[in-house]
């Protein structure tokens, strides 16, 4: 069971960081629009870049996690 939400997790977190690697200024765009320009401005398009670094290698690692588990049996 713990290998079926680690893969999930996996593949959330790498979907995640990669859509926010691809659209960083549409992003930042767009919260800028519902949030208002103060907080909105907060995410610029080089945060949300940083942070899609961050899904993605948050999602490597579990996926490499998950690797470990089902090798180990």
């Amino acid at each position: 069971m713990s290998a079926l939400w680690l893969g999930l997790a996996a593949v959330i977190f790498l979907c995640w960081g990669g859509i926010l690697l691809s659209f960083p200024e549409l992003i930042a765009r767009f919260s800028r629009k519902v949030q208002g320009e103060f907080w909105g401005g907060q995410l610029t398009p080089e945060r949300t870049r940083y942070l899609g670094f961050g899904f993605v290698l948050t999602g490597v690692v579990a996926a490499g996690l998950l690797l470990a588990l089902i090798l180990r049996g």
